[in-house]
């Protein structure tokens, strides 16, 4: 489960790199570096990279929660392992269709990686009467 931690933060940190690529190349490095208090309109691309990234830190908590837990409660078995994968596999598709702009893939993406976090659930529902 740490692996996929750790994957999720890996994407977590090209989804945060993005809007700051773009706006470089929008404005440039001055401007970027400055205090970017007069910025044109964002391009479609940083405007897109921008709501990909506050999609998943949306559902980011809720999958750290579930992966911790299921540490902490010893429940790393296939199910919460295939649900964590499922997650990761879904948002990176997400993040992918939102910057090409495919719909409905893209919710179907979010879909999925919600399903990852339900399926990760499912080995901890015993632990809230224990």
């Amino acid at each position: 489960m740490l692996l996929m931690i750790f994957l999720v933060l890996a994407l977590l940190l090209v989804a945060v790199q993005l809007p700051g690529s773009y706006l470089t190349k929008q404005v440039g490095v001055a401007a970027q570096t400055g205090p970017r208090d007069d910025l044109p309109e964002p391009t479609q691309e940083l405007a897109r990279s921008r709501r990909a990234l506050a999609n998943l830190q949306e559902t980011l908590p809720i999958f750290l929660t579930l992966a911790v837990l299921s540490i902490v409660y010893n429940e790393q078995s296939w199910v919460s392992l295939a649900g964590a994968g499922l997650y990761f596999l879904a948002r990176a598709a997400h993040l992918y269709c939102y910057m090409k702009g495919l719909s409905p893939w893209r919710s179907v993406c979010f879909l999925a990686g919600l399903l990852g976090c339900f399926i990760m659930a499912a080995p901890l529902v015993p632990h809230i009467w224990s």
